[in-house]
């Protein structure tokens, strides 16, 4: 791979933050003895320099394909980056403590492209899990809820509405809702209890509530006006009561 060597030393100077730096011991490969380099990393390059002050340096490694390891050759914080193929290379490096070799093998292993594309695979994946995941939720809630609505009489079910205009003879079933039962009450029942008390059967004297949507101040008035009728009545079959009828209607 041909590499254009001002390219890769402006691009080592310029103002793209490291991924990691600091000294490494590198040993060398005519002569085995460490020599102690400024290493910075920035993506899948590994720069290292004489002198940390030097702007142009010393040699590049480009981390595609490599392995990095702990070395067992000798004592210290020393670890290896092993690059295979037919002029397969081997660079001993060493760290000052245990904490930086870790730190340094961590960030050389995550540096190369093939590693990056493993990660952004996986993360796309996640990615598109989740977004199914939530997907079905929402579908599952959306669902939920328009039954509860629908079996609370709030909204019409389209199916069964289709299904009954199909066919007359399919009876549709609703939620019972309190609000669109009738109140009359047999007055009937209650006045029969007293023999001088009216009769109170005339079905133009019962009030009735009429099937469809009101406010809750019609509802009130309409149910108050029935529980006075109830409690006349009530008074009537049983004029030994202690209890008296108030002569103010907003009590109700």
């Amino acid at each position: 791979m041909k590499i254009n060597e001002k390219s890769l030393a402006k691009y080592a100077g310029s103002g793209v933050p490291p991924d990691r730096e600091g000294f490494l011991l590198k040993k060398g490969v005519l002569h085995k003895a460490f020599q102690r380099r400024w290493f910075i990393l920035k993506g899948n390059l590994l720069f290292y320099y004489e002198k940390r002050a030097d702007k142009d340096p010393l040699g590049v490694l480009v981390l595609e394909g490599c392995t990095v390891e702990l070395s067992d050759l000798e004592d210290g914080f020393m670890f290896m980056l092993h690059f295979p193929g037919t002029s397969s290379r081997t660079y001993v490096l060493a760290a000052d403590s245990q904490e930086d070799m870790e730190g340094w093998m961590k960030a050389l292993s995550g540096a190369s492209y093939d590693y990056l594309k493993i990660c952004v695979t996986e993360l796309q994946k996640t990615l598109k899990d989740l977004e199914t995941n939530s997907n079905l939720a929402l579908l599952k809630g959306a669902v939920k809820e328009r039954k509860f609505l629908v079996e609370s009489g709030f909204i019409k079910d389209s199916s069964m509405s289709a299904s009954s205009s199909s066919s007359n003879h399919v009876a549709t079933h609703h939620r019972h809702n309190p609000f669109n039962a009738d109140y009359s009450f047999d007055r009937g029942s209650v006045s029969s209890q007293s023999e001088n008390s009216p009769d109170y059967t005339d079905s133009s004297r019962v009030s009735t509530v009429e099937k469809k949507a009101r406010t809750f101040l019609e509802m009130h008035a309409d149910l108050s006006e029935q529980i006075s009728e109830i409690s006349k009545l009530w008074l009537e079959a049983n004029p030994h009561s202690k209890l008296k009828w108030p002569s103010n209607k907003n009590c109700t």
